[in-house]
């Protein structure tokens, strides 16, 4: 299996996913535009949240222990793949429709959780509207799968191109009935997303599935995958509910605090998407390698694949933590989201900033260790990453408000992938952290200029176009951060452009 595969594939999901945020920031700024960061938005942001983490706990599972048990059962000639899927759809659709269902019934009771501080009239609307969304969960979690599915297949621009609908669905939306409808909207938007994303995969997935169900707990796949997911329920439950703490924690600190932090969340799931999806791309090649033996060259291609990702982040994190406020300002600022709005969403993207490259070490290095099928170390990795997050949320949140919850959160990114690195080196003792030392000279210099562009612009440049200033500030930098480190991404560059070349001389 050769790297030019993985490299053509990172490059249509990267391509895929800067339209996909730049509509994403499109609808964000239209949203903000109409609705602002008031009471209504925050209980929708809540109950969809709701799903959504829901939504993101099974997927994360289903994904992470679906893919290398196809791919091994594959590897394996095993003639059964497509009764695997079926029998894993039985599974998964069963625990989603139980968990909806669950969720619809005791909606009151889950608003008075997620939002302790909200009166009744406002714990009712909640309610209502955590009842609307719950049914999308099972929508979203068989698309889910049938994304796993292409990805096992190497078909990764599929999946992508969901989140294009994501956008673009409540674009459409808000204006033809935004002003009928108010901010429910969104929430009519958030249920036509789920239904037509799992009618889109499904029949792009048609070809690797079928519906010739078998027991499934007599499929030695679903056995497999069901011993991987044990682990994997645990830790990203745990995950889960620190979401819904640090949802709580913001909800008592002001209206349309939690709104304001959502919309931070957006701008940093600019980059913590980038690198997930990339990861994810990696995650298939990588136990391609530990499949055919190759252990030696999943070590490689992980460190490789480390310093690239670190080389492209790490002006976008000092960027973004030194520019917060601009930022926001050129994405938001406008209509009803207004000055405190803006402040509030600044602070939490400072918080968030700081995570971009911890996260890298975390997506990467955890993946690394699914490919070998091991999915307690992570579990337990993230679970220590996560308590630290709850403890220094509550903390954190009382002297410096929203900023604390998100700096907690990037602190535990942080524990957690020191502990995902030093658990990978324990499965492969071929990995070479020492290989990365070469480039620690570039980064720093490059991430210093570029701060310092950042301090000296904003104080220089204070009176001048926000929009402007941000230009010059941006441009600059990324200017300096490239001479700095002109061999290390000239040799990126270098070696997509070769493999493409090879890629399509081979065609």
């Amino acid at each position: 299996m050769n790297n030019k595969k993985a490299s053509s594939a990172v490059i249509y999901v990267t391509i895929i996913i800067i339209f996909s945020k730049l509509l994403g920031f499109i609808k964000q700024m239209i949203t903000a535009h109409f609705y602002g960061a008031t009471i209504e938005t925050d209980l929708i942001s809540i109950s969809e949240g709701l799903i959504t983490n829901i939504d993101y706990l099974l997927v994360q599972i289903l994904t992470t222990a679906f893919v290398p048990t196809y791919i091994h059962s594959k590897k394996n000639n095993d003639n059964k793949d497509k009764r695997f899927v079926a029998n894993t759809i039985l599974v998964f659709l069963s625990v989603s429709v139980l968990i909806s269902t669950l969720i619809f019934f005791t909606a009151p009771l889950i608003s008075k959780i997620l939002a302790p501080t909200y009166t009744d009239i406002y714990l009712v609307k909640l309610s209502y509207y955590i009842k609307i969304v719950s049914p999308t969960l099972n929508a979203l979690v068989i698309a889910a799968l049938f994304n796993s599915l292409l990805k096992g297949n190497e078909s990764f621009v599929p999946g992508e191109l969901i989140s294009v609908i994501h956008s673009i669905i409540p674009i459409l939306l808000i204006f033809i009935l935004g002003k009928l409808c108010g901010p429910d909207t969104l929430v009519y938007s958030f249920i036509l997303y789920a239904v037509i994303s799992l009618v889109f995969l499904a029949l792009y997935s048609k070809k690797y599935w079928n519906l010739k169900f078998s027991h499934p707990f007599k499929d030695e796949n679903v056995i497999k995958l069901l011993h991987m997911t044990g682990p994997l329920l645990l830790g990203y439950s745990i995950v889960f509910i620190n979401q819904q703490v640090d949802k709580i924690i913001v909800s008592g600190l002001g209206d349309g605090v939690v709104t304001a932090m959502g919309y931070a969340s957006v701008l940093s799931n600019f980059i913590c998407t980038f690198i997930g999806s990339v990861s994810g791309v990696l995650f298939v090649y990588i136990t391609k390698r530990i499949a055919e033996n190759k252990h030696d060259d999943a070590a490689d291609f992980l460190i490789n694949s480390t310093g690239q990702m670190i080389t492209v982040v790490l002006p976008i994190l000092v960027l973004t933590v030194f520019n917060s406020k601009d930022i926001v300002t050129v994405v938001f600022g406008r209509g009803k989201f207004d000055d405190d709005a803006i402040e509030t969403c600044s602070y939490a993207l400072i918080g968030y900033g700081l995570m971009f490259i911890p996260y890298v070490f975390r997506e990467i290095f955890s993946r690394f260790q699914y490919g070998y099928g091991d999915s307690k170390h992570p579990m337990i990795n993230s679970s220590i990453g996560i308590v630290f997050n709850i403890i220094a949320s509550i903390v954190l949140s009382k002297f410096i408000g929203v900023l604390g919850v998100t700096i907690a959160t990037s602190l535990s990114v942080l524990i957690c992938g020191v502990l995902n690195i030093y658990s990978s080196l324990k499965i492969n003792r071929m990995i070479k952290l020492i290989s990365l030392r070469k480039l620690l000279v570039p980064w720093l210099l490059g991430g210093a200029l570029c701060a310092l562009f950042s301090f000296v612009g904003n104080k220089i440049l204070a009176d001048i176009n926000v929009f402007i200033r941000l230009f010059i500030i941006v441009f600059f930098s990324m200017l300096f951060y490239f001479i700095i480190n002109y061999k290390i991404i000239m040799n990126m560059i270098k070696t997509v452009l070769s493999k493409k070349a090879i890629s399509n001389k081979n065609r």
